[in-house]
């Protein structure tokens, strides 16, 4: 399988209401995600990526990148990953893995983030053994609803 990754189009949105469903129980409201892609894609800090199967041109993953700034030790800005979300058939065949190449490699080289998280649901096993081949270590953390 030849996969593209590339920056997220509005041309996607039908795509990404599919992959965000394997981490969601509904996909987001249409409007406002077309409003997102566009605001995200105006903000430098941001990037929002998919992956295409060449062949098919089925959408098969997508992740978002925020940078953000750090003001303590070398002031390097941090890389957050979220909605990391890649479709049941096309898990274990190297799209997540060539995503994150991809965004931290942007991380890097546009940014100079010198580290990167993610947060993952407590239930997503699955995914945890894969952050953890990738090089995550599992650290405890923190949310709250707002």
């Amino acid at each position: 399988m030849e996969l593209i990754v590339r920056k997220a189009q509005e041309k996607d949105l039908d795509g990404l209401d599919q992959v965000m469903l394997v981490i969601s129980d509904r996909a987001g409201d249409r409007e406002t995600v077309k409003t997102l892609l566009r605001k995200i894609d105006g903000d430098p800090q941001k990037y929002l990526l998919v992956a295409e199967d060449k062949d098919t041109g089925t959408l098969c993953g997508s992740l978002l990148g925020v940078v953000f700034e750090d003001i303590c030790d070398s002031c390097r800005p941090i890389l957050l990953v979220e909605n990391v979300a890649v479709l049941e058939d096309y898990q274990g065949k190297g799209v997540g893995r060539r995503m994150f190449q991809e965004i931290e490699a942007w991380g890097k080289q546009v940014w100079n983030c010198h580290y990167e998280i993610l947060v993952s649901g407590m239930n997503r096993t699955g995914a945890h053994k894969f952050y953890q081949a990738l090089g995550f270590e599992e650290v405890k953390g923190f949310k709250k609803y707002l």
